[in-house]
């Protein structure tokens, strides 16, 4: 897969709510955007959280209803909230006599934007085939890629510069749920002394194609066992692609990162989720493995696996459903206090 180094120029910066901002660029020859938060106690924030959505998500749709009003938790820690919007289109498909637009996105974690891989291909070959991506045209996608084949790494790289040239930034995290997840696994890789911790929700890499990054990061892992979209043990999923088992990541990075220690332990105070720590690794680091033995294809306190679906009035150029809000009461707190430890 080529790259092509970014040409960026940031076009705006406009005020769609009274709590986010949304900054419009130009990278890579491509419209891009993101939303960005500050706190409530602005000044001493310190910290940057960038949260990524998945596939067919927004970066407002991610806030609102995917972690359930992820800025209360800005709040409540004191960090500043960045959400990129992934490359997206509309696919013509069609609805009774006319042709319906279907909002499309994703993120190119460099899994979901190929098919070979060293054992053979990322999906079976009675598996769907889902819309390509404009920008995948010319490169070798393949039959089972989903994802964009956009320089996405590079993009949250660009707005990791931004902020920092306007907010002194001390720590840097980055989240994502499903196809953000991935992102988040693959930047991991490629930027592991950038990042101060890493949260991979529901969000395995595609089989034989995960990467594993060349100094040790803090990273936690989340899987719902039953997740059938991206499953976290037994591979398959139902439209018959492959992913990675979530213990074969966490136990391929412990192995790494020469982690000496690792402590078993249950959770059941909300859902039942069997949590791993694999810790005395190299740096300090640790590595965290949570199961929800409960839930499917989520995030830890939201149960409607289509959450985040959806878009808020500071994406209204997006044609897509209006978010609802959601209150999240124990899943964002959950996660962030594992990745600020």
């Amino acid at each position: 897969m080529k790259f092509f180094l970014p040409l960026i120029l940031i076009t705006s910066l406009n005020i769609y709510t009274n709590d986010m901002q949304r900054v419009d660029l130009d990278f890579d020859d491509e419209s891009r955007h993101y939303l960005i938060y500050q706190p409530d106690n602005e000044i001493e924030a310190n910290s940057l959280v960038i949260g990524i959505h998945g596939y067919t998500g927004t970066a407002s749709g991610f806030e609102k209803e995917t972690t359930g009003s992820f800025n209360l938790s800005a709040d409540k820690y004191n960090f500043i909230a960045v959400y990129p919007q992934g490359t997206y289109f509309y696919e013509d498909k069609p609805f009774g006599r006319f042709l319906n637009n279907t909002y499309v996105s994703s993120w190119n974690d460099l899994t979901g934007s190929r098919t070979k891989t060293k054992t053979g291909e990322t999906c079976a070959a009675t598996a769907p085939i889902y819309p390509k991506f404009p920008n995948c045209n010319g490169t070798d996608a393949g039959r089972c890629a989903w994802a964009s084949c956009g320089d996405d790494i590079g993009f949250l790289k660009k707005i990791i510069d931004d902020v920092k040239e306007k907010f002194m930034i001390k720590k840097i995290y980055i989240v994502g749920m499903s196809n953000g997840g991935m992102m988040a696994h693959a930047f991991a890789c490629e930027y592991p002394d950038l990042l101060d911790g890493v949260i991979n929700v529901v969000g395995s890499p595609a089989l034989g194609l995960g990467c594993e990054p060349k100094k040790p990061v803090n990273y936690i892992i989340y899987g719902g066992l039953k997740d059938d979209t991206v499953p976290p043990i037994d591979i398959v999923s139902w439209d018959k692609y492959y992913y990675t088992p979530i213990n074969d990541i966490s136990n391929k990075w412990s192995e790494l990162f020469e982690c000496k220690n690792k402590k078993n332990s249950k959770h059941n105070q909300f859902d039942e989720i069997n949590e791993t720590i694999y810790f005395d690794c190299k740096n300090g680091v640790k590595i965290i493995n949570l199961l929800n033995l409960d839930q499917g294809h989520t995030w830890p306190g939201i149960n409607n696996s289509s959450a985040g679906n959806c878009r808020s009035s500071s994406q209204n150029d997006i044609l897509f459903n209006e978010c609802k809000e959601r209150i999240n009461k124990w899943g964002n707190d959950f996660l962030l206090k594992r990745l600020f430890e």
